[in-house]
């Protein structure tokens, strides 16, 4: 039973930035420089139209700075090919500007509709004080130059690259908590500079969401794969558990200790630990905090929330997040 006055939210909102989530290291053989580097990869998964997922092979200059080049799926449908360097000068071709957020340089790109399943070549390629960034689509044959960026006259050849998935979804895109970022999946081929050199991989995880239940990652000798689950309103097994004693009121105080040190939280009910009643704290110390209620107790449970009372009971799933005035119920997906 829904009370009035209870509010509800769509899933997107503004408590988690995830930001970088995989991050991928390259090996390369000690001590060499490169013309070209080339990178490979296949999304399998880009997250759906309420997503922004950048999938980006960096790259390094010997004696200079660095760039990258990637995938990107900016929302609403829209795709691109996105390519950067840092303490460049300019460009000579391409889409282009200069940034000047997180240090300064030349950004290029391409709004493309790239295909969900296509396997695309990724190169950058340095003549003179020049790099070209190029994407080919290996499954069409299809090559476009995204940009054509102009280096300072002191950085070198490529001597090292990288790689990182991040979802970076911004203000009112954001997502309600870890457990709400839409799912991916794309796999990183090993990379390949010169004339056919490969470089070996690994692959970890790392950031606001790094979660064993929302995140997995794993390489073999020839690529490294990587998977974000999208699980709604049901709290990950990681998310930190408010303890209850079982048959006594679960008091706002209990969860506001729970809360003090992370951004989300779950009360899960069951056989020995059921509260009659569950107090949520106030909402205006716990501004973009989320808060999960897993009912598997036989008995109702009865929801203390935003002044009213909702009646909980078993197999029911909340999610709760605080905007810092209420506590607003997150929508299943």
């Amino acid at each position: 039973m829904l009370l009035p006055g209870l509010m509800l939210l769509s899933p997107l909102s503004h408590a988690v930035v995830a930001g970088g989530i995989v991050s991928l290291s390259h090996q390369w053989p000690s001590g060499e420089a490169y013309r070209k580097m080339t990178f490979y990869q296949q999304i399998g998964n880009d997250g759906g139209v309420k997503a922004h997922y950048f999938w980006a092979n960096q790259f390094h200059f010997k004696g200079g700075d660095g760039g990258y080049i990637g995938l990107q799926n900016r929302g609403n449908g829209v795709h691109a090919f996105n390519y950067s360097i840092w303490k460049a000068k300019g460009w000579k071709e391409g889409n282009c500007r200069h940034f000047s957020h997180e240090g300064s340089g030349v950004q290029c790109d391409i709004e493309y509709p790239w295909r969900v399943g296509h396997v695309y070549k990724l190169q950058v390629v340095k003549e003179g004080n020049l790099v070209k960034g190029l994407v080919n689509d290996q499954m069409t044959g299809q090559t476009k130059v995204i940009g054509i960026i102009e280096l300072p006259e002191t950085f070198g050849d490529l001597n090292s690259s990288s790689g990182f998935v991040e979802e970076y979804s911004q203000g009112n895109g954001q997502f309600s908590s870890c457990s709400a970022i839409e799912a991916q999946s794309s796999t990183f081929f090993n990379p390949a500079a010169g004339d056919g050199v490969r470089a070996k991989q690994s692959i970890k995880t790392y950031g606001n969401c790094d979660d064993n239940f929302v995140v997995q990652a794993a390489c073999n000798k020839n690529a490294c794969i990587n998977s974000i689950n999208n699980l709604g309103t049901v709290a990950s097994l990681e998310v930190k558990r408010v303890h209850v004693v079982h048959n006594t009121d679960l008091g706002a105080q209990v969860i506001t200790n729970s809360l003090s040190d992370t951004h989300e939280v779950v009360v899960r009910l069951g056989k020995s630990s059921w509260a009659p009643n569950i107090h949520f704290p106030s909402p205006a110390q716990h501004k973009w905090k989320s808060i999960f209620v897993d009912h598997r107790a036989s008995n109702e449970s009865l929801l203390h929330v935003n002044g009213s009372v909702l009646s909980v009971n078993k197999g029911q799933q909340l999610s709760y997040i605080s905007d810092g005035k209420v506590w607003k119920a997150v929508e299943p997906q």
